[in-house]
């Protein structure tokens, strides 16, 4: 992957902060230098196969050199930026995907809000790829709960009234916007280089407008690089460093 390890000279970034529970979300415009580059690679290089999880697309993992440029921008400012204290990453992964499937071709649960992970020192990076009119990405609260960052606690109440409103009310397309069972919260448009970051908690849903034409091709579909790292206690996970003899 040839892009080089810096910022754009047109850097911006923001800390919003959003719905009732004041959940941060970074918001970085003119992210790397070589975005383009990452399209290219995309485009000409990687293997893209079917998402195993519930993403409705097409998936290629990212060589090693882009998450590690996204950690070493991103090290100080999340941390402090999600109360994460000292710890540091210990783990992460890191694809490209590109969103493939109408709403007709997935099951329901994948046309709504979700979270990545109940862990809260789970931190994504989204990294658009592309341009509107492709759709961003936008954020919810359930209304019957009131849930907008979801924990393991509260999982088994949203489950229960979230299977029953599904019963009653099946969403046919991608959720846009307040619906009866969710409220939207906050919404980011996607703009070619800007980067979001999260809590993988927060529930949240990829923004498919109509019309939308599902291309695999990463230069006209909906590209984006995925990254997830992992914060944690580092001394607890690979043991105190050890003296020099």
């Amino acid at each position: 992957m040839k892009i080089r390890p810096f910022l754009h000279k047109e850097f911006k970034m923001r800390v919003d902060h959003i719905g009732t529970q004041q959940a941060p979300v970074v918001v970085i415009d003119n992210f790397l230098l070589d975005a383009d580059q990452m399209v290219e690679h995309a485009a000409t290089q990687s293997r893209f196969t079917q998402a195993t999880a519930l993403y409705p697309g097409i998936q290629a993992p990212i060589p090693a050199p882009y998450p590690l440029f996204a950690h070493f921008f991103t090290r100080a400012m999340i941390p402090e930026v999600f109360g994460l204290g000292d710890r540091d990453v210990i783990d992460s992964r890191c694809t490209f995907s590109i969103v493939t499937l109408p709403p007709d071709k997935v099951g329901v649960r994948q046309r709504i809000p979700h979270t990545d992970f109940l862990d809260p020192n789970h931190i994504v990076l989204l990294h658009y790829l592309y341009d509107a009119p492709r759709g961003g990405t936008a954020f919810y609260r359930h209304r019957a709960t009131g849930y907008e960052v979801m924990s393991v606690d509260q999982r088994e109440r949203y489950e229960t009234l979230l299977k029953d409103e599904l019963q009653r009310s099946p969403p046919t397309e991608y959720i846009g916007g307040d619906t009866p069972i969710f409220e939207q919260i906050a919404s980011y448009d996607a703009t070619f280089n800007r980067a979001i970051l999260y809590r993988s908690t927060s529930l949240h849903a990829a923004s498919v407008p109509p019309g939308f034409a599902y291309s695999p091709d990463p230069r006209k579909g909906r590209l984006t690089a995925n990254t997830t790292f992992f914060y944690g206690d580092a001394v607890s996970f690979f043991g105190p460093p050890r003296r020099p003899a």
